[in-house]
């Protein structure tokens, strides 16, 4: 396939545009890591390095009638993970596609931050490089119009810069604090409608630490884009609702808004739960599965985290129907999208990952707290599972004492245990809320040393204070079993996805996103485990490689092939195409120096092991009882090996 690309050199100033063909190229990840793996080959370098690129871009569908079609995609060396990595931002494509390239890749280092401004007039595509001295850039996140971080930023560049776009559309994507002092700051953009912003449509490319990359390598604070071009599809135009209600009919046998709505209705409303969006669906599945304390999970009787369960469900989730479901609510990431998936209450975007990771995780159970927390980790620029994971092991730190409050920056002790979210949930929610909003600032400006570590990651940051503090830990132990991360390699890491699900802690080439069998409250043989998390990552790819909204994936899945030969002539071995690419993943990795390895926290072992009992797998359990850490080795061993021979190539332990 044939696609535009632009070429920006930050430390040279050079920008280059031009046609881009090769066989085998359908999508962003199978552009990005054909330059990282062979042209610049990243995997020799450090992620901080200036070669080390950023590619990000939209799909081949972008511009179509299609809803979902419209994630914008950053793809780069990951600081914290260690291979390649793939991060989506919802929506943004839909005003990226206007600026008339398929794909940018930004290289090299400007001397001061950097806003690059993409926009096309109609007829030409137009780059400026608009530098801020780093001391305005650090007042502009320390306060801004009285908003903090990314959206004092976006607003600073909506009032300096948006009357460059008068008349057009166009988006602002950028970073905050934590992407200049940790490993996992994250891409952050919201819908803009005539220059001002759309509360509820906040929308991320934050998994694996895109934003760190984006400034510490390159020193890029934002990007802005947006234009009048338009999008022509060399076969059957499809930006044409009349072209693609027969594609979509053709292959589901129904009316393209029925199926649609069929394959959607968790993420928007379901009448049957009388809830909506990952918020409102998954806290009733859950149950007593869902993660708190810092995945305490295991040393907490069931009965007890039933009673903590009815509470979230009370102060977290019923106040939520209220304001956010029952109200209507409701958004989109920025692309006409029937879906709506975005609810949002008291100003603020609502979502299970961000939410459950800021809050249960960490010991807040009450949507008001929450709104505490969650927004001051989003105001910082951080992934915020990444940091909802960090923070929630920080808060049980220091609860244990193996970590004093004033060394992490935070004004008091945590209320961190179940009796504090059985008895008096208000009281230590807002406690705890509050320190996590405290760190949160303290850790994204890097105020202390202890913080800077924090800012490293779990694992990086457990072998510096395993030395700094080993006489306060339990004989044998270290700061990394009260840790939950999948591991890869030495010191590469991410945190799992909020679900108690074995699928999240097998070192897979991608984790932390949902490449993976990710269904709690089952445990399976290892060999079924690696079969379904395979199956699953040959789509996950997809959607990642050609921008689409995964929420979309029950009727888009079956109409991918067809699309690609309506559209483009192309005709796709889907699946064949995707363990290709996932075997290039897995041989970028390992030249990187990132293979799999065993887990290194008794908290993710513990995790594994007492999943086996609660999930009702007997044999297992009984195996674990007798020898927890050796059985834990053997079920790791065998999913990989398994993982290796389907897909074809070394991914073992």
């Amino acid at each position: 396939m044939k696609f535009t690309t632009l070429k920006l050199d930050m430390g040279k100033g050079k920008i280059n545009s031009e046609e881009f063909e090769k066989t085998g190229i359908y999508g962003i990840i199978d552009y990005a890591l054909y330059l990282h793996d062979e042209v610049y080959k990243t995997y020799e370098m450090d992620p901080y390095d200036p070669k080390n690129i950023t590619v990000f871009g939209k799909g081949a569908f972008a511009g179509s009638a299609l809803p979902g079609a419209h994630r914008l995609m950053f793809v780069f060396r990951s600081p914290l993970w260690g291979g390649v990595f793939p991060s989506a931002m919802g929506g943004a494509a839909y005003q990226f596609q206007r600026v008339g390239v398929d794909f940018v890749t930004i290289e090299g280092k400007a001397e001061k931050p950097t806003v690059v401004i993409l926009k096309n007039d109609g007829e030409n595509i137009n780059v400026e490089f608009y530098q801020i001295e780093e001391d305005k850039l650090l007042e502009i996140w320390r306060g801004y119009k009285g908003e903090e971080g990314v959206y004092a930023l976006t607003q600073y560049l909506i009032d300096h810069l948006g009357q460059k776009f008068e008349g057009m559309e166009y988006r602002i994507a950028c970073v905050g604090p934590a992407a200049m002092n940790t490993n996992f700051g994250a891409i952050f953009s919201q819908t803009l409608r005539k220059g001002k912003r759309l509360v509820g449509s906040e929308d991320w490319a934050a998994r694996g630490g895109s934003g760190s990359v984006l400034f510490r390598a390159h020193n890029v604070a934002a990007i802005i884009f947006g234009g009048k071009a338009g999008k022509e599809f060399p076969g059957e135009d499809i930006s044409k609702m009349g072209n693609v209600k027969p594609i979509v009919e053709g292959i589901h046998k129904k009316p393209m808004f029925e199926v649609i709505g069929e394959k959607t209705v968790k993420y928007k409303y379901n009448p049957k739960l009388k809830t909506g969006g990952t918020f409102g669906g998954n806290y009733p599945a859950e149950g007593d599965f869902v993660p708190i304390l810092n995945w305490q999970m295991p040393y907490i009787p069931k009965e007890e985290r039933i009673k903590i369960h009815e509470n979230i469900m009370k102060l977290y989730w019923e106040p939520f129907n209220k304001e956010a479901i029952e109200t209507k609510n409701w958004t989109t990431c920025g692309e006409p999208c029937p879906v709506a998936c975005k609810k949002y209450a008291n100003g603020h975007h609502i979502e299970y990952e961000p939410r459950e990771a800021n809050g249960p995780l960490s010991g807040t159970i009450t949507l008001r707290a929450s709104d505490i927390s969650v927004h001051a980790v989003d105001a910082m620029g951080f992934d915020a599972i990444e940091f909802g994971g960090t923070a929630a092991w920080i808060l049980e730190l220091v609860h244990r004492g193996f970590l004093k409050p004033e060394e992490v920056g935070i004004s008091g002790m945590p209320e961190f245990t179940k009796e504090a979210l059985m008895e008096r949930p208000v009281e230590s929610s807002e406690k705890n809320a509050k320190l996590v909003a405290e760190l949160a600032r303290k850790v994204a400006f890097a105020e202390n040393e202890i913080v800077k570590l924090i800012g490293a990651g779990k694992r990086k940051a457990s072998i510096i204070l395993d030395e700094k503090f080993k006489d306060r830990l339990p004989y044998g132990e270290s700061f990394k079993d009260y840790g939950v991360f999948t591991p890869l390699g030495e010191d590469g890491e991410i945190t799992p996805t909020m679900y108690w699900a074995m699928g999240n802690y097998i070192p897979y080439p991608i984790q932390g996103r949902y490449w993976t069998f990710y269904q709690f409250g089952v445990f399976l043989e290892p060999e079924e485990l690696a079969q379904k998390s395979l199956a699953s990552a040959i789509w996950e790819f997809w959607y990642d490689n050609i921008g689409w909204c995964r929420f979309h994936r029950g009727w888009m899945k079956p109409i991918l092939k067809a699309l690609f030969m309506e559209a483009y002539g192309e005709n796709v071995d889907m699946e064949e195409h995707s363990k290709k690419q996932l075997r290039k993943l897995v041989n970028y990795a390992k030249k990187a120096g990132y293979e799999p390895v065993f887990w290194d926290s008794m908290r993710v072992i513990d995790l594994i092991a007492r999943g086996s009992e609660e999930f009702g797998n007997e044999k297992w359990a009984e195996r674990f009882r007798v020898d927890k850490v050796g059985t834990a080795k053997e079920y790791l061993k065998r999913v990989l090996n398994e993982y290796s021979n389907r897909l074809g190539v070394d991914w073992s332990i």
